[in-house]
């Protein structure tokens, strides 16, 4: 196996990895949630943290299953004319879309490093009740974009790979 195999199949590892393990933050989701209803509405004792601290998990959630979800071909595709394309005309549209995503993340990346990082180097604070810090949930975005930056280049990986086989046949 080549090394390039070897890195294409490890980032393809750790997405799924980190999309099962996000996958589980929906039912601490809803365990909240039918724990607020449940104080709110039977104990009449509404709590300060949960609508918040859910909104931070799905934030997470949101953030870090990007990757996961481009290894899973679960974003939505509108292929009506790619499919009628040739094979190297659609290895070459494959490679420019990754080309312009990797560019879009790292982007991303950059100003959401930012943003946590002003987060975290201030001290910033939730003005809510609850007043949890926000650096934290401010950081799944610049991780989620790695995870996602990272299948962008496996997938760039294999699209070059399933051209040069292509090419030699």
């Amino acid at each position: 196996m080549q090394s390039i195999e070897k890195v294409i199949l490890f980032i393809e590892k750790l997405n799924k990895m980190v999309g099962k393990i996000c996958c589980n933050l929906l039912f601490v989701f809803m365990v909240l949630m039918v724990y607020e209803v449940i104080a709110r509405y039977f104990f009449e004792k509404p709590t300060i943290w949960a609508h918040e601290l859910c909104g931070y998990l799905f934030a997470a959630y949101v953030a870090l299953t990007g990757g996961w979800v481009l290894l899973e071909k679960g974003h939505v595709a509108v292929d009506i004319i790619y499919q009628y394309f040739p094979r190297k005309v659609k290895y070459t549209a494959d490679i420019i879309v990754s080309i312009v995503s990797m560019l879009m993340f790292i982007v991303l990346f950059w100003q959401g490093y930012k943003f946590a990082w002003h987060a975290f180097a201030t001290g910033q604070h939730s003005h809510t009740l609850f007043g949890p810090i926000l650096w934290p949930v401010k950081a799944m975005l610049p991780i989620g974009c790695v995870f996602f930056i990272l299948q962008i280049f496996a997938d760039f990986g294999k699209t070059v790979l399933e051209f040069k086989k292509g090419s030699a046949q």
